[in-house]
């Protein structure tokens, strides 16, 4: 698994055997670096964002400051706050 330069950043396939995708809304949108939605089946299921997305951006890192392990663990934790609202 690898970051690819596509809104589509990571794909996973969790524990259900269904495969998602981790889209980085900030490839299209500057203004919202930093911030991904979990979709599985072109349908959105929940939303996070990496602390440094806070940051002005002249304080940003340049890429991505995560691996694509990491955000497929954010996106876990995503989809399960989003399970106990």
């Amino acid at each position: 698994m690898s970051l690819n330069t596509t809104e589509t950043v990571a794909t996973f396939v969790g524990e259900d055997g269904q495969e998602y995708e981790i889209d980085h809304l900030g490839i299209t949108s500057p203004a919202q670096w930093g911030e991904f939605a979990v979709y599985r089946n072109g349908k959105q299921l929940a939303e996070f964002a990496l602390i440094e997305a806070m940051l002005k951006p002249q304080y940003r890192p340049a890429e991505l400051p995560v691996t694509p392990e990491e955000l497929v663990d954010l996106a876990k934790a995503a989809l399960e706050d989003d399970d106990r609202d």
